[in-house]
């Protein structure tokens, strides 16, 4: 009997983790406040539920990929939350990127009643997620993580246990932070080449290959070819990631010059009204800041 998972969250990564594993013999049930959300999950084959509670209340296992605190602290202790399904012995994986002590306390809530909470943000975008191209940074009760790898092995291409609770969070800040300026690195880059009169296309297939490529240039990088930015990973919700992270850097007294730089980036995309668009077209920004003409 194929071993059920819920996944609650069905957005962009919750989407493509729950078509991942069923395409992968699970069962999985799914549970989102977007009717939109949901009607495409239950294209894919996923079993829907009217709540987290009833979520709980059927399978072991529950990944959680939610968008902020409100929708966590709601998930787990909420009317109709995980909590109010009255069982121990769940293993329950935060995959979302939050702040540590926020975790904690939906981390703490769940411990109380028997089960466990793990740290398991991912390293990848929405794109990458539907080719179950990500990485998940395991952190939490060693045991529950290694119960439930074949889980994770489900959806991404590599899972590591990075130590006790919350460095799973830790990991993630060090990932994006990278992902911030790569991305922002390889927009520069293509708007310099473009300018100079160079093939967009060409750009990504002669550059990506040499010592200047980076993993964002060869994910992002088809985008600022086209010059169009189809969201794997919306400038509103990263403007969420980036205060973490700056959140982060400021508690440990670290300097990050080179995010706090990118940061102006992303922010400027806000107020053209990307909000909706990927992180990528920060390309278009800057294209629009050294007025090229595409």
């Amino acid at each position: 009997m194929a071993q059920t998972v819920a996944m609650i969250g069905l957005g962009i990564m919750g989407s493509a983790i729950s078509a991942n594993l069923v395409k992968n013999g699970f069962a999985v049930l799914g549970y989102d406040v977007s009717e939109a959300a949901r009607a495409a999950a239950k294209a894919k084959g996923v079993e829907l539920v009217e709540s987290p509670k009833a979520a709980a209340s059927r399978a072991n296992v529950l990944l959680l990929s939610l968008p902020s605190v409100a929708a966590l602290d709601a998930v787990v202790a909420g009317a109709e939350g995980i909590l109010d399904a009255g069982r121990g012995g769940l293993i329950v994986a935060e995959l979302s990127t939050l702040p540590i002590e926020d975790k904690l306390r939906s981390h703490d809530a769940l411990a109380s009643a028997g089960n466990v909470m793990l740290d398991c943000p991912l390293s990848g975008t929405g794109g990458q997620a539907v080719t179950g191209d990500l990485s998940v940074y395991m952190s939490g009760d060693p045991a529950a993580a290694e119960k439930i790898r074949p889980v994770f092995a489900g959806f991404s291409r590599q899972q590591d246990h990075v130590g006790p609770f919350g460095n799973g969070m830790k990991m993630k800040a060090v990932a994006n932070m990278l992902v911030a300026i790569h991305n922002v690195a390889a927009a520069e880059a293509f708007v310099f080449g473009m300018k100079m009169g160079l093939d967009p296309a060409l750009i990504l297939k002669v550059a990506g290959n040499g010592a200047g490529g980076s993993r964002m240039f060869e994910v992002r990088g088809p985008m600022m070819v086209k010059d169009d930015y189809p969201a794997t990973m919306k400038v509103a919700v990263w403007q969420k990631d980036m205060h973490i992270i700056g959140e982060m850097a400021k508690a440990v007294a670290c300097p990050t010059p080179l995010l706090n730089t990118s940061a102006i980036l992303y922010d400027a995309a806000m107020a053209q009204g990307r909000a909706e668009q990927d992180t990528g077209s920060v390309c278009a920004v800057l294209g629009e800041m050294a007025r090229l003409e595409r």
